[in-house]
Parts: C-alpha cells; sequence; structure tokens
C-alpha cells in the first residue's frame, strides 16, 4: 500500500495511525497471530516510522498488539482473555453510568439521545464504531477522564472478539441491550442502568463462552 496517509484537520499522524491500525486489527484485515515488522506495518498504512512506533505503544496499552525482539504480534483470539476483559468492563460501566448519572446535563442527555437515535441504522461494522463513540460520549458524562481511558483500554480486544463471530441476531441483541442502558442514564434511573449494564455483561459472558476456542 503506498498511499501515504494524509494529516487530518485536528488530528496527528500518529492518531491516525492509531485508528488505521485498529480498525485492521479490530476487523481482522490482520490475521490474528500475525509477526510483522515495524517498516511492513509503516508501509501497510503508509506514514513513517515515528508515528507508527507510538502508535504501536498506544496499542500495546490496550493488548491489541504485542511488541518483542522479534516484531509486532497481532494477539490470537482467547476466550479466557475475552472473560477477564468483561470482569473489569462490567465494574467501569458500571461506575461510568452511575457517575454519568450523577452528573448529568441537559446537553449531556441531547447528546446521548443522538446515540440512542441512530444505532438501529448502524451496519455490523458502523454499530463498532457506534461504540466506540458510545463509550466516548457517555464517559464524558461521568465528567471522569479516567473513566475513558480504562473503558478504551478494554474495548478493542472485545470489539474484535465481537467482530468476528457475531451474527445478525448477536447484533440486534447488542443494539437493544446498549440502548436500555443509555435510555435509564437519560432518565437517570439508576436501578434501572445498573441491571442493563449487568445484562449486557451476562450476555457477552454467555457469547464468549460459546465462541471459546
Amino acid at each position: 500500500m503506498k498511499n501515504k496517509l494524509k494529516r487530518e484537520k485536528n488530528k496527528t499522524m500518529t492518531e491516525q495511525v492509531y485508528e488505521k491500525l485498529e480498525d485492521l486489527i479490530v476487523f481482522c484485515e490482520i490475521e490474528p497471530g500475525t509477526v510483522l515488522t515495524e517498516a511492513e506495518i509503516s508501509e501497510m498504512v503508509g506514514a513513517g516510522r515515528t508515528p507508527v512506533r507510538e502508535a504501536l505503544r498506544l496499542l500495546a496499552n490496550e493488548s491489541l498488539v504485542n511488541i518483542s525482539r522479534i516484531g509486532v504480534l497481532i494477539p490470537e483470539m482467547s476466550g479466557s482473555t475475552q472473560l477477564q476483559l468483561l470482569e473489569v468492563r462490567r465494574a467501569i460501566l458500571q461506575l461510568c453510568v452511575k457517575s454519568a448519572i450523577d452528573r448529568l446535563t441537559e446537553l449531556d442527555k441531547k447528546s446521548l439521545q443522538e446515540l440512542v437515535n441512530i444505532v438501529d441504522e448502524q451496519d455490523d461494522v458502523e454499530f463498532l464504531h457506534w461504540l466506540k463513540e458510545r463509550h466516548r460520549i457517555l464517559a464524558k458524562c461521568s465528567k471522569n477522564q479516567f473513566i475513558y481511558e480504562e473503558l478504551r483500554n478494554v474495548q478493542g480486544l472485545s470489539h474484535r472478539f465481537w467482530y468476528y463471530y457475531a451474527k445478525k441476531d448477536d447484533h440486534q441483541k447488542g443494539k437493544v441491550l446498549h440502548k436500555k442502558i443509555l435510555e435509564a442514564v437519560i432518565d437517570q434511573d439508576k436501578e434501572s442502568a445498573a441491571k442493563y449494564v449487568d445484562d449486557l455483561i451476562d450476555y457477552l459472558e454467555a457469547f464468549v463462552r460459546s465462541h471459546a476456542i
């Protein structure tokens, strides 16, 4: 791939490379188990070694790559890893919705409602991008920057597993569960929001166990 990435407004080259590589990994365009060199990745995304190296450090923090002397390894799919991630996601998401409800503004409600209004229109790929935006906006509503960072650190591998195995019915079920959480937050209903978070994570745990390898 010879085309170089063009600098996008308000995004550094590192951010652009990070997003490109994240998509390639999450959507399995780079096969799990693949080992690449930094030079190969630079060629793949059309960017220099410095932004690639910086982007790889960010991806390593999210366990989407493992960096060693032999190269950059794209981790294999792992059911046990997914279940560990979901334990963390449950705790962080519960904290996130509780904090968001406590600190919600009318502008926050508008942003959340906009997400609710468009989720049913998303195709399989768009749904994962919707989820990333959902994480960002919901975490922003919590008024706690560390919640977003922790959610981001556990979402990439979860999204890859989901995209690899999920069927149409799974996507529909996922949309329903995510909508219920957002609607409960908008209504500032802590009890329902907490229940729907548990419903979502329980469903995802069952999903992982049914596809564990």
